[in-house]
């Protein structure tokens, strides 16, 4: 009888990239400990080798359960929890066993180089990648194991994508200013990381900031504020934009949460919600509830569900085409606006 069939393992990957088994493990498990030109000496050497981790291969040998991820920045915004709901929803109902795995990340550098390590772990079936951006090498690794992706909130790189219509939001919020009366408006957002994408923040601002010129009303730069996340900075911005631009009667917020923040700042400067200053968010969670926002409604839990259905059914048939789709946007009127 002939040899069986000799697979590469870690002492491959090691000797072929010129480092230890270890620096292969940190590389694979947590790259952000890894120098860039190591990581990237591994990861080549992984994908020339084809190799696959021997925990994962004895994961891809069970029987009847299907292993998805979910990659998002959870802890950063409340709105994520909506749409892991609509993820868990369908994979609750599907036809077969699904395992969700849920990957946490927050700063963009450090989900780009974790993105391109997840396939060389081959410890996924499938992968659903929420607004987080990321570059063509993760893509490429994604693609060149044959892994099904499916975006939300994110284009790009040919995967299927489920999007919201921010622009046409940002417009309703700048026509329910308007229309009751405001005209020295501000924008409030989140600054950008990455440069080389339009954040939903940014989509947003473009739709108010053009249905704002339709109207006839100024937006000067000094009334568009863009915060780094973080409770204090935020507070510490909105009161420097309220203190230095004391005729501001109107708010529209990137989400929901910086709008109950907004509401905060202005009642501490001795203004009134929404006589004196209307305030606006977006997404319509359970913060704008609680705070009585007037906000642009976004379908949360329905873009998680259709991208879970969406992948179960890459995962059924690879070959399967599925156009994306774009998620329209209602205004929610509360107390605020």
């Amino acid at each position: 009888m002939g040899e069986g069939k000799r697979y590469p393992t870690i002492y491959d990957v090691a000797e072929r990239a010129n480092v230890s088994i270890g620096t292969v493990s940190k590389a694979l498990n947590t790259p952000a400990g890894v120098a860039e030109p190591t990581r990237r000496r591994v990861l080549d050497a992984v994908a020339e080798l084809n190799f696959v981790p021997k925990a994962a291969a004895t994961s891809r040998a069970r029987k009847g359960v299907g292993r998805i991820g979910v990659f998002a920045p959870f802890s950063s915004f409340e709105s994520f929890h909506q749409r892991l709901n609509g993820v868990l929803l369908a994979t609750s109902t599907a036809a077969s066993a699904i395992e969700v795995v849920v990957f946490d990340v927050e700063s963009a550098a450090e989900s780009a180089r974790a993105l391109e390590s997840l396939p060389s772990l081959r410890s996924l079936d499938g992968l659903i990648i929420m607004s987080v951006p990321f570059g063509e090498k993760p893509a490429a690794a994604m693609r060149r194991a044959r892994m099904p992706v499916v975006l939300v909130d994110l284009e790009g790189h040919g995967f299927p994508s489920v999007t919201t219509d921010d622009k046409t939001g940002g417009a309703l919020a700048a026509d329910r200013l308007i229309t009751t009366g405001r005209r020295h408006l501000a924008f409030l957002g989140h600054s950008q990381v990455q440069q080389d994408h339009l954040s939903a923040s940014l989509r947003r601002f473009d739709g108010f900031s053009q249905r704002v010129a339709d109207h006839g009303v100024d937006l000067p730069p000094s009334r568009v504020l863009l915060v780094p996340r973080g409770f204090d900075a935020t507070v510490a911005g909105i009161e420097a934009l309220l203190r230095d631009q004391p005729d501001i009667d109107g708010i529209f917020a990137h989400t929901d949460e910086l709008a109950a923040i907004a509401q905060l700042a202005v009642r501490a400067a001795g203004r009134r919600v929404p006589e004196d200053v209307a305030v606006i968010g977006f997404d319509d969670g359970s913060t704008a509830v609680a705070a009585d926002l007037t906000t642009v409604r976004q379908e949360l839990r329905e873009s998680g569900r259709w991208a879970a259905a969406t992948l179960l059914n890459l995962l059924a048939d690879p070959d399967r085409v599925t156009p994306s789709l774009t998620l329209p946007v209602s205004l929610v009127r509360r107390g605020s606006a």
